[in-house]
């Protein structure tokens, strides 16, 4: 039997109202997209009042974010899709990074730059409590579609109920590059506590020409509203990157600060919350 010392990682068994999950989650294949934005500044700063956050990439009046969009074909919990708005953050307390565009090509582990999820739409109940509840992340249950087939890219989100267009991004771009595999340092709140956790990566991603993706909101609904506000209707990214060959490790977090404030929203969910399959977005 062949040995992949990559996924040759202990485990251990964490409880959920959906079940148990082992953590790390192994994500052995897959494909994987981020794409990148520009908005202002000030519209990023407001959802993360309360949060401990502040944007990270920032020049002048203007912050990047990213729609983080997957589909994890093989994977130790479910198979299952996601979109997600992530944004790169700094924290108010402890450590600041001197540059946090250099930051993103040093280790995952080395940074103080982190990603911290306004929304994630995921299509597997399953998954959206284990996020709640195990990181903290806010998750909302939603039919995603994802493919990624050379230099196309299409991800369709609708409502889990009434099938209601949420979101879609997609178009074609091809590959002007490529860059080393890049983990990911990612921020959570959970009981009030902030959480650093960090998703291991191997795959290579491909840089794509971004002008010819697009990002298009559907319905009003409460899980956009944070896209729509920040003015990413209809808009083009600044940066794609994608990989059709995603496998990563998804570690617990530790916590690294308490709130003094209690934070308002999903994000304070805690485990045990979620109960007899009820989930609210």
């Amino acid at each position: 039997m062949q040995i992949d010392p990559f996924f040759q990682v202990p485990q251990r068994s964490v409880n959920t109202s959906m079940g148990a999950v082992e953590v790390p989650v192994l994500y052995k294949e897959g494909d994987y997209s981020i794409a990148l934005f520009c908005t202002l500044r000030e519209r990023v700063e407001a959802p993360l009042a309360g949060t401990s956050f502040v944007p990270a990439m920032t020049f002048g009046r203007y912050a990047i974010v990213g729609l983080v969009m997957a589909n994890f074909t093989l994977c130790s919990a479910t198979p299952y899709s996601i979109a997600s708005l992530a944004v790169p953050v700094s924290r108010l307390r402890g450590f600041r990074p001197i540059s946090p565009w250099r930051e993103l090509f040093s280790k995952a582990d080395q940074r103080h730059m982190g990603f911290y999820l306004m929304n994630c739409h995921t299509s597997s109940p399953r998954m959206v409590a284990v996020g709640r509840e195990v990181w903290g992340h806010i998750k909302s249950p939603s039919r995603v579609e994802m493919s990624l087939h050379k230099a196309t890219l299409n991800c369709r989100v609708e409502c889990m109920e009434g099938n209601i267009p949420l979101l879609q991004f997609g178009g074609y771009g091809p590959r002007i590059g490529q860059i080393r595999p890049m983990g990911f340092n990612m921020f959570s709140i959970l009981n009030d506590q902030v959480m650093r956790s960090i998703l291991d990566t191997r795959a290579p991603y491909d840089v794509r020409f971004p002008f010819g993706f697009k990002l298009q909101l559907g319905a009003e609904h409460p899980t956009t509203l944070p896209l729509r506000k920040l003015g990413l209707n209809g808009k083009r990214p600044l940066a794609v990157i994608s990989t059709d060959r995603f496998q990563g490790r998804f570690n617990e977090g530790v916590v690294i600060e308490t709130l003094e404030h209690p934070h308002p929203g999903p994000a304070t969910a805690t485990r045990g919350r979620l109960s007899g399959g009820s989930l609210q977005v």
